[in-house]
């Protein structure tokens, strides 16, 4: 073998000489070494940025998977009879995965559906279930030859959600106003042409169920706040508040009530629980707080700083709800849509350390089966959300209702926030089935709202 200088080595001083290199010398330790350390970052660097990746595709493939199954439940709502149409949830899922899915090209799909167990607890709950896998970037590990040429992609990346439909058995956050479910069967209370009749134009009969009401959604409301009309036009039955407790659902004191119209009430209340109804004279505390709640809107302006549809200064119903599956054209009410609230809510500290989160114009009320006289109880028969588009005197409020009804695309231009509402003025507003999930969903019961929750 030749060296340089053309002198002549055996194989075995070739040796030494190498065992000589990097077994001796400080320098040579050295090198060593920071090979070492340069070797050992750059493969940390490598599992780090592989590492990161995976998980940022994670993420983004379990929001699809999460909308995908809210939006296949969602069709579960406006089914009134019960017969869920699981082939209609499994395409409304399939398509929104396809179409919102971004970079699902390479993602294996699976979605799946039921008309009961969703919790896995005997429930009779509808649900989709929507599983996707895909392979998993590894940026720098596929400059190794068996990732890059092998079809085999270690460390996938997968997705699991699942959605239930049901109704809302838990509710926080609530304005307390009683809306009555029942039926006239007190003449003393409406003419005697109204009987039988539910105690609201508000409500109408659950066609599963003809013992029980539910609320008109998409159709304008009157929430009677003052006197009964005398006329046997059936306008509403409602006629007073509930006292609800930051704590405490049942709390027999009223002395919160403008506080509480304004921000919500922190206790959680459950359908079947009572609670006790207010006294005295409570019309003015009810159109302070609910001014108060509105001028929210004028102070904060979230909803109209994030989803302007061009009334400034007031928060249109199509800049706080949006639909998963959005059509072209305004938002409106719907009886058949079920609406998600958008992000535009603001968080408010109060003098006893409390915190609220409302959307100004957007209130969860209390349905209940009939409201008393004075100081009493009524129990609970579930929650709606409902859309205030403001106060408008007695006289006048039907006249009211009907012309925003003619094109409720213009139902921004009645939008007010009560202000100097009188003793005879009455709220106008519109019953909302919404997706945002209540602290508790149960089985589906045809005379509440229908919502639809993430369970996994």
């Amino acid at each position: 073998m030749k060296w340089k200088g053309n002198l002549t080595m055996s194989a075995s001083t070739i040796l030494v000489k190498a065992r000589e290199f990097l077994l001796g010398g400080e320098k040579s330790q050295i090198l060593l070494m920071s090979i070492g350390i340069i070797t050992v970052t750059l493969v940390i660097g490598m599992v780090a940025v592989d590492a990161g990746a995976w998980f940022n595709e994670k993420r983004n493939l379990q929001k699809v998977a999460d909308s995908a199954a809210l939006a296949g439940a969602q069709e579960y709502i406006g089914d009134t009879v019960g017969a869920w149409d699981t082939s209609a949830a499994h395409d409304a899922a399939m398509k929104w995965a396809l179409e919102n899915g971004g970079g699902l090209y390479d993602a294996t799909l699976t979605i799946t559906e039921g008309t009961s167990n969703c919790r896995g607890t005997g429930d009779s709950m509808p649900w989709v279930e929507v599983t996707a896998e895909r392979p998993s970037p590894l940026l720098f590990s596929r400059l190794v030859d068996f990732f890059r040429d092998s079809s085999f992609h270690p460390f996938p990346i997968p997705a699991t959600a699942r959605a239930c439909a049901g109704s809302p058995r838990s509710v926080e956050e609530l304005s307390p106003f009683g809306v009555e479910t029942g039926f006239v069967t007190d003449t003393s209370k409406a003419c005697e042409a109204d009987y039988g009749k539910p105690l609201s134009d508000c409500l109408e009969v659950d066609l599963t169920d003809p013992t029980k009401t539910r609320p008109v959604y998409g159709a304008v409301c009157i929430l009677k706040t003052g006197a009964q009309n005398p006329s046997c036009v059936n306008t509403g039955g409602q006629r007073g508040v509930l006292t609800i407790g930051n704590i405490e659902c049942a709390q027999k004191s009223s002395n919160t009530i403008v506080h509480d119209f304004h921000y919500g009430t922190l206790a959680a209340c459950t359908v079947g629980q009572d609670v006790y109804t207010g006294s005295g004279n409570i019309v003015g505390q009810i159109r302070k707080g609910l001014a108060d709640r509105l001028d929210e809107e004028r102070l904060e302006a979230r909803c109209d700083q994030l989803f302007s549809t061009g009334h400034a200064g007031y928060d249109d119903f199509d800049e706080v709800f949006s639909l998963v599956e959005a059509t072209p054209g305004p938002i409106v009410p719907s009886a058949l849509n079920c609406f998600s609230k958008n992000e535009c809510s603001i968080t408010r500290e109060c003098d006893e350390g409390e915190s609220h989160t409302f959307i100004p114009r957007v209130l969860d009320l209390i349905l209940i089966n009939e409201l008393q006289n004075g100081e009493n109880t009524a129990t609970i028969t579930g929650f709606a959300g409902f859309y205030v588009i403001g106060c408008f005197p007695d006289d006048d409020a039907q006249a009211t209702k009907e012309a925003i009804e003619v094109d409720l695309t213009q139902m921004y231009s009645y939008l007010n926030r009560c202000e100097g509402a009188g003793a005879h003025d009455d709220i106008l507003g519109v019953f909302v089935q919404t997706l945002a999930p209540p602290s508790d969903v149960g089985n589906p019961d045809p005379s509440l709202p229908m919502s639809v929750v993430l369970v996994k």
